[in-house]
């Protein structure tokens, strides 16, 4: 088999080059001369100095080669691809650096149920007004305030609305400062965290204005045209006399309108044929969750919509009233974010709203935002090339320093191993 042949004999003459190979010979022509023990100290430094110049070069190439470069980088008119795949510490001075909140933000509020429902439009407002005088009936008598409740329960979702379209519109109009366009993800941080604040402040402003209207209403003495809050008595005297309202509240403790403008009792439906006077209800059927109290406005705050919920019980409050209309309950109450128990002022501290359509579109704010130009770092690796360019620069001086310190360097360390190899000598004395 000459193939095999050939090879060993290729290996066994490679081997034989260098366990002879001696890089430390004395140059052709010197004073020097190379004993057989000095060429053995020869070639001994030369396997190490090979070994060691290897390792040196295959270490320095891999921290050459690992080493990372930054530059910056800059591009005229970045598409917008180029835009969504940068690194987020890129940065892209906007050409427009005042922009409006509508331009890129579209919110719209999905109102409670009961705003869209019947029980806030005319026709129910009408089906359940008394057309009879309302004095007749007992102060917590359904009929006697009920039309009047659900008139300022539908101004409660008429005027949340235009609040709300009124601040809508003036925050579309306030300006987003950006001097560089944002990232996606610190766009919609820096949104959102305004979105939030415009939400939470808006029902503060709402709230505040409507207990306004309360304490200018009681701090005036304004007198319910439903005698809920003071009743008139005409007698022979006059003036007639005008008394504070007396509710009995949900927990059975006594309440006067002249005191506490936010006394409530329980609405009912009584019997006006056997109650002797106004303040006696005579038979009577509790109405669940509405409440009646000194003032219209203050008694459905107080309520709570779980009837509305019940189509028993809204069977039950038509039937009270002459009408032939028919209206039917309203689903979905474990959809709300407000339970069927919850009173109507926790539902007006938030503005009646259910919750917000938000539509935030980034794509918007970078095309108004229109950076012109975009600068961004980018580390790069060195090549192959660049590896060993370098290396053949180091190379002469790894050489020449290995040359001059290794031989200096073995020779040290060998002087030392055969001095604690060699025992010392003692002497006898004959």
């Amino acid at each position: 088999m000459p193939i095999v042949d050939f090879c060993r004999q290729t290996v066994s003459s490679w081997k034989t080059f260098f366990l002879n190979l001696n890089l430390f010979q004395p140059p052709v022509g010197s004073d020097q001369n190379e004993d057989e023990q000095q060429r053995r100290f020869n070639t001994l430094v030369t396997r190490i100095y090979i070994v060691l110049l290897t390792c040196l070069l295959i270490y320095l190439g891999l921290f050459i080669h690992a080493d990372v470069k930054e530059i910056t980088e800059k591009r005229v008119n970045p598409t917008e691809v180029e835009l969504d795949s940068y690194p987020a510490d890129t940065e892209c001075p906007c050409s427009r650096i005042s922009l409006l909140y509508g331009e890129f933000i579209l919110l719209k509020p999905n109102l409670h149920h009961i705003c869209k429902s019947d029980f806030v439009s005319d026709r129910w407002i009408k089906a359940i007004y008394s057309s009879s005088n309302v004095t007749y009936f007992n102060l917590n008598d359904f009929r006697a305030f009920g039309s009047a409740q659900f008139q300022a329960l539908a101004g409660f979702c008429n005027r949340s609305i235009s609040y709300i379209e009124q601040n809508i519109e003036l925050f579309e109009k306030r300006t987003f400062i950006s001097f560089e366009l944002l990232s996606r993800s610190d766009f919609q941080e820096e949104i959102n965290s305004t979105i939030t604040q415009f939400q939470q402040t808006l029902p503060r402003e709402f709230t505040t204005e409507l207990e306004l209207i309360l304490r200018v209403i009681t701090n005036n003495r304004l007198v319910s045209g439903l005698q809920t809050n003071f009743i008139i008595s005409y007698g022979h005297a006059w003036p007639p006399e005008i008394n504070p309202a007396e509710y009995n509240d949900r927990n059975n403790e006594f309440c006067s309108c002249g005191s506490d403008y936010r006394c409530t009792s329980n609405a009912i439906f009584s019997d006006i044929f056997k109650a002797p006077t106004q303040y006696h209800s005579g038979n009577q059927t509790k109405l669940a969750g509405l409440a009646s109290g000194c003032l219209p406005l203050t008694s459905i705050l107080a309520s709570t919509l779980e009837c509305f919920y019940n189509q028993t019980c809204v069977n039950t409050l038509v039937s009270g009233f002459p009408t032939k209309e028919n209206f039917s309950a309203m689903t979905g109450s474990n959809l709300s974010r407000f339970g069927p128990y919850a009173t109507v002022q926790s539902i007006v501290d938030k503005l009646m709203v259910e919750d917000w359509l938000m539509n935030v579109s980034y794509e918007k704010y970078r095309d108004n935002c229109a950076p012109l130009s975009c600068t961004y770092p980018k580390k790069l690796r060195n090549s192959l090339l660049d590896v060993m360019a370098q290396l053949i620069g180091l190379l002469s001086g790894l050489i020449a320093a290995l040359r001059l310190l290794l031989p200096i360097i073995v020779r040290f360390i060998m002087n030392k191993l055969n001095n604690v190899q060699s025992p010392p000598s003692t002497l006898t004395r004959k």
